[in-house]
């Protein structure tokens, strides 16, 4: 700690010009409240008025600011009993006992009442009443009066009487003007219009009723003046102890006055009598309306303190309405939840959760890293570091992540392939962590195998079954065909034959020849000899250069960089794309140029298939596809591989087919 920080106690001020001002207000304040009960002396002949003033300000400054304007405090009580009169030693006296008195009490306020000095509590306006007024004025008469006889200035006719109002002075002092002084720090502010109309309204009753009570009562009517008691009982329970405190300090103020001039029934008995009534009439005003003030404070703090409990018993069993709820969702659904903290422990989960991992009880995994206990290996068996896990980069990136296709871990060891979601879960001062939802694809995978083993088992079928027909199109009706033909010639060559004979002969050996090339062709696409002995490239430009002169069209062919050899089943699947990417192009494209890209990657093998002509609209394509698209994507299935379309309506059209090159496959290029 810093010897210049300023703690209630200290003596030495973090701030030297603030504690000059603060020092400076309390002298003079100081002064002028002694100045003020100096002129208000007329109850008696020593001086001191039925109220001191000066005592309230003097413990008011301490309680405020604290002991360190303890100077301010002597110094006005110095000058004010020096000027007066008082010689210096007894000056200097007079000003110690008044500090002390201000001093101790406060001290006692602090330690032994822990006091506020908002007055919003009972035990705070008796610690104030007892140790504040009359326990510090006991201090002050102690050390006042004696001084004050030794000096020769005391003009009372007995040590004990003067004792007494001495003691009555500071205690009313304390009474009127330290509640002022305390709640102008915390000034009380009224924002209805309402309550401002009836504020001054009492404040205004109030002064009239005092000018009244104080100014025209007869000698024998002095009871009527606790009449204006009301006044500050309407004060306390309305408007607290700040106007409270203003309202005694109006009162006696009024009282006093009316009194020091002559009027009243407080002015036609002897001095002191008079300065003890009104000081216990002050008394008996101050002690009811700084306590009732402070029950009022406390019970409506106690009724807002009420409220805010049941406010938050509602909204406790609200919440735990909403968290039994949730967790009752949470529990019905079937996707595995969980959620983890910025260090991956897991902060909550549901049963499908503990279900799918195989454990009994959330004991097991509430609290434990989740990467550790269900994300810690690949599938290849290698170490997954945390630090990789897209999971856990949601709560550094603060961006959800859908992870189709990875592997988590069981409570008994075993792996499964699970789809997630991870989204981070956000609160005013950022992400705090992660919730993450997850099911097993186990089934799926199985289910998908399955298909793609159906789908694998057609395509063979499929094959073998254009195998067949195209040996038989190509040896049985194809040469059938040709000796037909032959025969036609011979006959159209026969010089017996009539000319009207050999012209439509002739007609006929010409449909035939071309009924013979197109089931050659046929032959040719249901199955390709050259693709299962010369390899895909020579067949794919074979068949480029029959389908465009069959189609009269363009094709350019182009290859390189293929491995050498490629798979049959790959070579096969690449062949059908191709016949039936062509077959669609030449259909409606609208276009006389195609182009036909083979080429390969250390990875993959790629086809394109390339016209300009009208294209086709993407979307519309994808809701209401035909079987030529359906049957090339399950193709490239069969071989993993993927089929994307590049189109737009008059923007023509690309099909880009790849497939993984398979891994014992000899990495040796040929040009084709």
């Amino acid at each position: 700690m810093r010897l210049a920080h300023v703690v209630e106690n200290r003596v030495v001020p973090h701030n030297l010009g603030r504690y000059l001002a603060q020092i400076a207000t309390v002298f003079a304040v100081q002064f002028a409240a002694g100045k003020m009960g100096d002129v208000l002396h007329t109850m008696n002949s020593g001086g001191i008025g039925p109220v001191w003033p000066a005592s309230g300000i003097a413990l008011g400054a301490v309680l405020v600011w604290g002991y360190s304007v303890w100077p301010g405090i002597a110094g006005g009580a110095f000058f004010l009993t020096f000027l007066g009169g008082l010689p210096l030693w007894a000056a200097v006296v007079y000003a110690a006992g008044t500090t002390l008195a201000a001093l101790l009490p406060a001290f006692l306020l602090r330690r032994i009442v822990k006091f506020d000095n908002t007055l919003s509590h009972l035990g705070d306006v008796v610690g104030l009443i007892m140790l504040g007024a009359f326990g510090g004025s006991v201090v002050s008469a102690s050390i006042g009066v004696p001084t004050l006889y030794a000096a020769q200035i005391s003009g009372w006719s007995g040590f004990g009487w003067a004792w007494l109002i001495y003691w009555f002075g500071d205690s009313t002092g304390v009474l009127v003007v330290t509640p002022l002084v305390l709640t102008l720090a915390t000034p009380f502010r009224v924002r209805d219009r309402n309550r401002r109309i009836e504020l001054a309204a009492l404040l205004l009753l109030l002064m009239v009723a005092c000018f009244i009570l104080f100014g025209i009562l007869p000698i024998w009517l002095d009871i009527l003046t606790f009449a204006i008691l009301p006044f500050v009982m309407w004060a306390a329970i309305r408007f607290g102890t700040s106007v409270t405190a203003l309202s005694i300090f109006l009162l006696a103020t009024i009282a006093t006055a009316e009194t020091a001039l002559g009027y009243g029934p407080f002015a036609a008995n002897t001095p002191l009598i008079n300065a003890l009534l009104l000081d216990v009439l002050f008394g008996v005003v101050s002690i009811t309306g700084l306590t009732l003030a402070a029950v009022s404070a406390e019970r409506e703090q106690s009724l807002r303190q009420q409220a805010a409990m049941e406010t938050r018993l509602l909204a406790d069993e609200a919440l735990r309405e909403s968290e039994d709820k949730l967790r009752l969702l949470l529990d019905s659904t079937a996707e595995a939840i969980y959620g983890v903290d910025l260090e991956q422990h897991c902060t909550f989960c549901n049963a499908a959760c503990l279900r799918i991992l195989g454990y009994q009880h959330v004991g097991e995994v509430l609290g434990k890293n989740m990467h550790t206990l269900i994300h810690h290996t690949r599938a290849d068996g290698t170490s997954f570091p945390q630090e990789e896990c897209r999971i856990h980069q949601v709560t550094r990136t603060g961006e959800g992540v859908h992870a189709e296709d990875e592997l988590l871990w069981r409570a008994n060891g075993t792996g499964f392939p699970a789809e997630y979601w991870s989204h981070p879960q956000w609160k005013e001062h950022g992400v705090v962590g992660a919730v993450v939802a997850f099911i097993d694809i186990t089934e799926r995978k199985l289910a998908e195998a399955a298909l793609a083993s159906v789908s694998r088992r057609l395509i063979e079928a499929q094959e073998q079954e254009r195998s067949r027909i195209g040996r038989d199109l190509h040896d049985d009706i194809g040469q059938r065909l040709a000796l037909l033909a032959i025969e036609l010639e011979q006959l159209h060559q026969d010089s017996f034959t009539l000319p009207e004979v050999r012209s439509r002969i002739g007609e006929l050996q010409k449909q035939t020849s071309e009924i013979a090339r197109d089931t050659q062709s046929l032959s040719h696409e249901l199955h390709s000899a050259k693709l299962q002995y010369l390899g895909i490239a020579v067949a794919m430009r074979s068949f480029c250069k029959e389908f465009g002169e069959l189609q009269k069209v363009e094709i350019d062919f182009q290859n390189h960089d293929l491995p050498s050899p490629v798979a049959p089943d790959t070579s096969l699947c690449l062949y059908r794309v191709l016949q039936e990417a062509l077959h669609n192009s030449a259909k409606h494209s609208g276009v006389r140029h195609l182009e036909v890209r083979l080429w390969g990657t250390l990875e993959e093998i790629h086809l394109t298939v390339r016209d300009s002509g009208v294209g086709f609209d993407r979307q519309a394509a994808k809701t209401s596809r035909g079987l030529g698209l359906i049957s090339m994507e399950e193709r490239l299935k069969v071989v993993n591989g993927t089929l994307s379309i590049d189109s737009q309506p008059k923007g023509g059209t690309m099909i880009h087919a790849r497939v993984p090159v398979s891994s014992g496959t000899d990495r040796v290029r040929a040009a084709g």
